[in-house]
């Protein structure tokens, strides 16, 4: 049933989903679904209402794209033939709390984490502590730091580590591949959260040695809301903290239950198939666009950093990294009402970053915006911190 167009008009008026009376710098907390994937995913859930889904060719059709689904996941973040170590979910979310609530420790383990978490990933291990695990968060500053802070937790007996690929509060590439190998010489287990990486540069799990990586799909993939994933280098080292009906290969009225053998074990009930379906020809937009996206985003990058280094603005993270995502902090203070009023008077969305640590703004572009829009950004924010000052 399903076709997947392998090769999509990959132009920026095909890619764009955005009405044109607004600009959109918040790709990191969302990007809008291509309109070639909502199209697939549409298309493939009305045919699958027609037949319903468990009628036989319903629910054959809903496992057979699961599994293309995991295939091509697979080998999109490197592991060709991987799609046994692949796990659906709803979202990077979800993800993480299976995996961290699965995490093998012996108790009252110590686990480190670092300060440049989203609370997708904050949240449940802190919950881990309700088990008597011990936590340590370890903040970023240079890299060297940074890593002996977490070698010194390793040394200190920790038996697992979570942290982000990218940063979502500064845009930092993170030295994950260096982390991972402190983790593996040290026996513990890494779990990498690749929400902020996924899409806007290169991700390849063999790479970077961890145990796990996690993803989601509409962010920086543009894919539909309500997809995620997940990849485990070995999916029997790990018993799931929750199973259903997708979880297991059998079980009997007594209790006893085999679990699948693959990372399948990790999926729990019906998900949405017709996402996934999006998922799969917003994979095949991202192929088709190779480097470009990559290039694209070097170049804003290099933009925006020229317009916010005329202004009364400190950069959070480095000029050199990678990724669309410039976080930059108001002089003056108020980024929240610089935020809010961006909107209200200039009809452009940026995001407000806030804690006891920092009141920053989060700007977050990807390869569909134009010079023109930049330049745009940087005049809101110039008028906007004049009212500021």
């Amino acid at each position: 049933m399903t076709v997947i167009d392998e090769r999509p008009d990959t132009s920026v008026a095909a890619l764009q989903a955005l009405n044109d009376d607004f600009l959109y710098f918040n790709v990191a907390g969302s990007g809008p679904t291509f309109p070639v994937a909502q199209r697939a995913a549409e298309a493939y859930r009305m045919w699958m209402n027609g037949v319903g889904m468990f009628s036989h060719v319903g629910y054959d059709s809903y496992n057979a794209e699961l599994s293309a689904t995991r295939e091509a996941l697979a080998a999109f973040i490197g592991d060709p033939g991987g799609a046994s170590r692949i796990a659906l979910t709803q979202s990077a979310t979800d993800g993480l709390n299976t995996l961290i609530a699965s995490l093998p420790l012996e108790p009252g383990a110590l686990i480190v984490t670092t300060a440049e978490e989203h609370p997708a990933a904050l949240l449940p291990v802190y919950r881990r502590q309700d088990r008597g695990d011990r936590v340590r968060v370890v903040a970023l500053h240079d890299d060297e730091r940074f890593l002996e802070d977490v070698a010194r937790g390793f040394r200190d007996g920790a038996q697992a580590i979570v942290l982000s690929l990218v940063s979502c509060r500064t845009g930092r590439r993170l030295p994950v591949e260096a982390v991972c190998r402190l983790a593996r010489d040290a026996g513990a287990i890494s779990v990498i959260d690749c929400a902020q990486a996924l899409g806007q540069i290169p991700v390849d799990v063999q790479a970077l040695g961890a145990d796990a990586t996690v993803f989601l799909g509409h962010k920086w993939l543009h894919g539909p809301l309500a997809t995620g994933t997940f990849w485990v280098a070995d999916p029997g080292r790990w018993t799931p903290s929750r199973v259903g009906w997708r979880s297991r290969a059998d079980h009997d009225l007594e209790g006893h239950m085999k679990l699948n053998d693959d990372a399948t074990r990790f999926e729990i009930g019906t998900v949405d198939v017709a996402a996934f379906v999006g998922i799969r020809q917003t994979l095949a937009v991202h192929r088709a666009l190779g480097t470009r996206v990559r290039d694209r985003v070097r170049e804003l990058r290099a933009r925006v950093l020229r317009a916010v280094g005329d202004l009364p603005l400190d950069l959070l993270g480095r000029a050199d990294d990678p990724t669309g995502i410039v976080v930059v902090q108001p002089r003056a203070g108020g980024a929240a009402d610089i935020v809010q009023r961006a909107w209200d008077e200039d009809r452009v969305v940026i995001k407000h970053v806030g804690d006891q640590s920092m009141d920053a703004i989060r700007i977050s572009f990807w390869a569909l915006h134009r010079d023109a829009d930049i330049d745009r950004l940087a005049g809101v924010l110039s008028k906007q911190l004049a009212v500021r000052a």
